[in-house]
């Protein structure tokens, strides 16, 4: 699944204005001197809460000494979700945010993002347009039964 279907966006915030109000500061926060301070995980944690594709914001290496030399393993895509889905970087993931993203919300995106390895991929894995891993992982529902 490449973008979070609207139903869990909006079981995210608890009205559209304070939806609205999230995204007012992320203007703000993108212009403003701050911008600096954001890293990829920040920029990953805005897209998803919004639903968005967040690979998009990704793309792979293709200088092939790099490649050849590891840096493969320390691109910014695996580090950038593994400070995501890391509660020792918690607080210095959300601090951008000014509470607008709690912790029970990011446990909420934790759920719905992939947490891939590294070492399970090759860097031909990930051809332009096509990602060996949907940006979200939706819990399957199953049939009510009569």
């Amino acid at each position: 699944m490449t973008t979070l279907p609207r139903a869990y966006v909006a079981q995210l915030f608890t009205d559209s204005n304070t939806f609205v109000h999230f995204r007012q500061h992320w203007r703000t926060l993108v212009t403003s001197h701050r911008r600096y301070t954001l890293a990829a995980e920040h920029y990953l944690l805005y897209s998803a809460v919004c639903g968005r594709d967040w690979r998009a914001g990704f793309t792979p290496m293709t200088n092939a000494r790099k490649l050849a030399n590891g840096a493969y393993a320390g691109w910014g895509l695996f580090r950038a979700l593994d400070r995501v889905h890391s509660v020792a970087y918690e607080q210095a993931l959300l601090a951008p945010f000014d509470g607008l993203v709690s912790t029970a919300m990011l446990a909420q995106l934790r759920q719905l993002l992939p947490h891939p390895l590294a070492h399970r991929y090759r860097p031909d894995d990930f051809q332009p347009g096509k990602w060996p891993f949907d940006a979200y992982i939706l819990p399957e529902h199953t049939e009510p039964t009569s």
